[in-house]
């Protein structure tokens, strides 16, 4: 309980998305690091050459800074550019040392000068710069902030003769570490937690974006969007020249369940055919209720002899299964495969095997020539 009471203060990523935000917080911080490395290289060189004086007691902290940074900076940018490529450890213990290689270049700006300047405000800009910029996650910033003012802590007597002086330093510098702590955890939260926001508002725009494509009832492809679906997949098929082949189906009968057993168990029949067709077909086909009791299957890189097989394990899966209050129903289908068709014309092909499955007795699928497709539709006509 304490434990858990504990690990709240310590704000961590949440484990589903842990790599995602941890990437897109790397990404954010370098990008800072980049500019920093910059630009406090460039000010310490000008200060360097053009106000020796003013810097002269910490002139050799600003020599090691400012090569090191340069050198740094363009593994920096490496980094920034292939954030989602570098291994985690690589890109923690950069960013992790570049931090490092700050607080250290802060803190040598504050204890250097002791002897005539009685501050630690280097120090604390330091500090409360990183908390405010840089994204870190409460126990990293701990572990940061703790063991630089144990450096401080360690240092500051080297270079600041009195003992009293020397205590009031170390309790200032801590007081600023610890509130440092605080506001690096608060903006760290604040970013996770607009992470986080961001990331639901995209699941569910996605969730909405795929409903508006699917049928209600079904949770399959509605009309429209099959139609679509069959269009790309035309035009794909054509384009690299592999077979595509569609399977139209309804169930037979379908009228009679609603009169008998009412609308409602039509629907559940519906969907149950819906979830046999899931799952029976492969994670390449396209499934899609076409209207009413009517599916529609496309079946990339499949020719229309290999449909059979499909469609005959549908046909028989379906007439197997124990529906509501124990009907049992059966299907009929047409088989269509493309050769130079439109969308609508690939349809109507289906259609048109499909009434001569009717024709010929129901619960088949029939997948005919050219010559059948002509026989169909003088018999579709002569039906309608």
């Amino acid at each position: 309980m304490r434990f858990e009471r504990l690990r709240k203060y310590f704000t961590v990523l949440p484990k589903e998305n842990k790599d995602e935000f941890s990437r897109q917080l790397w990404k954010d911080n370098f990008l800072k690091l980049i500019v920093v490395a910059g630009f406090f290289s460039i000010c310490e060189s000008l200060l360097l050459i053009f106000f020796p004086r003013a810097v002269v007691d910490v002139e050799i902290s600003i020599l090691i800074f400012v090569p090191v940074s340069l050198l740094m900076l363009p593994l920096l940018i490496q980094i920034y550019r292939k954030c989602n490529v570098y291994r985690k450890e690589i890109i923690y213990c950069t960013e992790v040392g570049y931090l490092i290689i700050l607080l250290v270049f802060g803190c040598a700006l504050s204890v250097l000068p002791q002897n005539e300047l009685v501050s630690i405000n280097a120090y604390i800009i330091a500090v409360f710069g990183i908390a405010a910029f840089i994204y870190l996650t409460p126990l990293t910033s701990f572990i940061l902030y703790f063991t630089i003012y144990l450096f401080f802590f360690g240092v500051i007597p080297y270079y600041q003769p009195d003992p009293y002086t020397v205590e009031i330093l170390r309790i200032n510098a801590f007081i600023m570490n610890l509130c440092a702590w605080i506001f690096s955890r608060m903006v760290f939260r604040i970013r996770l937690l607009s992470l986080i926001y961001k990331k639901e508002i995209e699941t569910k725009n996605t969730i909405l974006a795929d409903l508006s494509v699917r049928d209600s009832m079904t949770s399959l492809y509605n009309h429209e969007n099959l139609f679509l679906k069959l269009k790309e997949e035309i035009e794909r098929a054509k384009r690299i020249d592999y077979p595509l082949s569609i399977i139209m189906m309804d169930i037979d009968d379908f009228k009679d369940i609603n009169d008998r057993f009412g609308h409602q168990c039509g629907d559940d029949v519906i969907i149950r055919v819906a979830g046999i067709l899931s799952q029976a077909c492969r994670g390449t086909d396209i499934i899609g209720r076409y209207g009413g009791d009517e599916f529609v299957i496309i079946l990339p890189d499949t020719a229309s002899n290999e449909v059979l097989f499909l469609a005959e394990r549908l046909r028989s899966k379906i007439a197997l299964t124990d529906f509501r209050e124990g009907i049992h129903i059966t299907v009929s289908g047409g088989i269509s495969e493309l050769k130079e068709e439109s969308a609508e014309e690939l349809i109507k092909k289906a259609d048109l095997q499909l009434y001569k499955a009717k024709a010929n007795g129901r619960n088949q699928f029939e997948a005919g020539s050219l010559v059948d497709d002509v026989q169909g539709s003088l018999w579709a006509n002569f039906r309608g």
